[in-house]
């Protein structure tokens, strides 16, 4: 095995970029949700303000929560992402210029 590790922080800074592209697309998809899931359009829908509403607004509330803390997850790993690759070329212009000095 190799004592050589190498970091590209260009593709961690895309993967991070990834991460904060699906946490946006999650984020616009919650609202859609919570827009179609609102408890006054699941009135209308079940024409009925008795039965499984009470139900339904609960799980809708508890999928909604759910969802939000993915997001935020996905978000966070994507700027982690991003400054690991910020750290990752700090350190490796710090090498660089005491591989200089060395020399």
């Amino acid at each position: 095995m190799s004592d050589e590790v190498h970091v590209d922080a260009d593709e961690l800074r895309k993967l991070g970029t990834t991460f904060e592209l699906h946490a946006y697309d999650l984020g616009r998809h919650l609202s859609a949700f919570k827009r179609r899931t609102d408890a006054e359009a699941l009135l209308d829908v079940l024409e009925s303000p008795e039965g499984p509403d009470a139900e339904l607004r609960e799980l809708s509330e508890v999928a909604g929560q759910v969802i939000g803390r993915l997001q935020e997850r996905l978000d966070e790993i994507g700027n982690g992402l991003k400054a690991g690759a910020l750290n990752t070329e700090v350190a490796e212009q710090e090498i660089n210029e005491l591989m200089r000095g060395v020399q």
